[in-house]
């Protein structure tokens, strides 16, 4: 069922499915964490500074969000490391892999583990395989060589 909602930004009323409004506040509530993730402004959490945000964009007329949405989604996946490649270069195994995605997505080694279902101690092994076959001085410097495009 199709409603009437007034566009903000030259205040004509045009339908709108529902379908279009949960993308819309989707995008609204996505927008803070996109903006974050991107790199374009220094957040960490505030959670006056992500209240703000939220005010701000709820200003931004739907257009705008759902193309700032599509734009910030599309940085973001450029920023992914590419694994494919990665393991390849470097001769990394499928379990190495998915202790280095886990890093990359913001995990511990500890964390892994318990997601994993493996032993703290098999997920060290794997960290230091990870080091060693990559010449990683440690994990930081393991995720920064993952990140770079060739």
């Amino acid at each position: 069922m199709a409603e009437k909602r007034t566009d903000r930004k030259n205040g004509s009323a045009e339908p709108q499915s529902s379908h279009d409004s949960d993308k819309l506040f989707d995008a609204r509530a996505a927008l803070p964490g996109l903006i974050r993730d991107s790199g374009l402004f220094d957040l960490d959490y505030d959670p006056g500074e992500l209240a703000r945000m939220k005010q701000i964009f709820e200003q931004l007329p739907d257009q705008t969000v759902l193309n700032l949405s599509k734009r910030l989604e599309s940085l973001s996946a450029e920023k992914e490391p590419d694994f494919d490649r990665f393991s390849a270069e470097f001769g990394i195994s499928s379990a190495e892999r998915k202790l280095l995605e886990s890093l990359v997505d913001g995990q511990t080694v500890v964390a892994h583990a318990e997601k994993a279902g493996i032993s703290v101690n098999t997920a060290r092994t794997h960290m230091r395989r990870l080091l060693e076959k990559t010449g990683s001085t440690g994990q930081l410097d393991l995720i920064r060589k993952a990140h770079v495009q060739p």
